[in-house]
Parts: C-alpha cells; sequence; structure tokens
C-alpha cells in the first residue's frame, strides 16, 4: 500500500472548517483508517506538490442521512451518571464489544432520538490537500 505525507483541510461547503492538517502533516498508509476512503480517493488523484480542492457531494463523500440511523431510546437505557444534553457525543458498545458513537437529536420526556450517522452525512464537502510525500 502507498504511504503518504500530506496537509489538508476538510470543510463544509459553506466554508465551516471541520478538520485540517496544516501545521503538522498527516502521515498515513492507504487503508490504515486515519482518512476515510472517499478522501483516500482525492489524495489518490491529486498530484504530488500541488495544492488541490476537491469538491464532493454528500453523496460522493459522506453519504446522505439515513432516517434509520435515528433511533429512539429511553432516558435507563443511558448511564445515570451521564449528561443527557442536544449535541452530546455518546458511545455505545455491542454485546460484542463494537463500539458506535452517536449524537443526541431530539429529547422529548424519557424519549430520546440518538443520531448515528456520520457526522458530515447529507452534507457536501471541500476538501484541499497538498501531498508532500508519497512512497
Amino acid at each position: 500500500m502507498a504511504k503518504y505525507k500530506i496537509f489538508y483541510k476538510l470543510s463544509h461547503a459553506n466554508g465551516a472548517l471541520v478538520d485540517e492538517s496544516w501545521n503538522e502533516p498527516l502521515e498515513f498508509e492507504l487503508g490504515d483508517g486515519q482518512l476515510d476512503s472517499c478522501l483516500e480517493s482525492c489524495v489518490i488523484d491529486a498530484q504530488v506538490g500541488k495544492l488541490q480542492t476537491f469538491l464532493l457531494s454528500a453523496s460522493e463523500a459522506f453519504g446522505s442521512e439515513l432516517e434509520e440511523a435515528f433511533q429512539v431510546m429511553k432516558r435507563p437505557d443511558f448511564p445515570q451518571t451521564m449528561m443527557i444534553e442536544l449535541g452530546a457525543v455518546v458511545e455505545f458498545k455491542t454485546p460484542i464489544g463494537d463500539s458506535y458513537e452517536g449524537c443526541i437529536d431530539q429529547i422529548e420526556g424519557d424519549d430520546i432520538t440518538v443520531n448515528f450517522n456520520h457526522p458530515l452525512a447529507g452534507s457536501d464537502v471541500s476538501f484541499q490537500v497538498k501531498i508532500l510525500q508519497k512512497q
């Protein structure tokens, strides 16, 4: 697998910054999970040493929001010590030990709606990248 050293900036299409690595380059190997596959595809298409911007639609980037990824849970399903508030990120473990993160989207009495979509699902994004090194 190819190894890369890059500077990058990921933003919503409206310009709001999501993540960046301009102060310290990111070093990664394709497929190691540090970058989502849609962003790895941009890196593969980019030229070494040239700052390039890729505009990705929601479907090309992190996909559309899926209704089935919104789960209504009951307050007793959460640890008693957990602060339950809108926008809070919560982590759940499955019986086999996998972890899933979601964001509290709605609170109605004891019904808590958790959004398990990717945080950028449904968003068009801009990905700027400059490849410093490719091995």
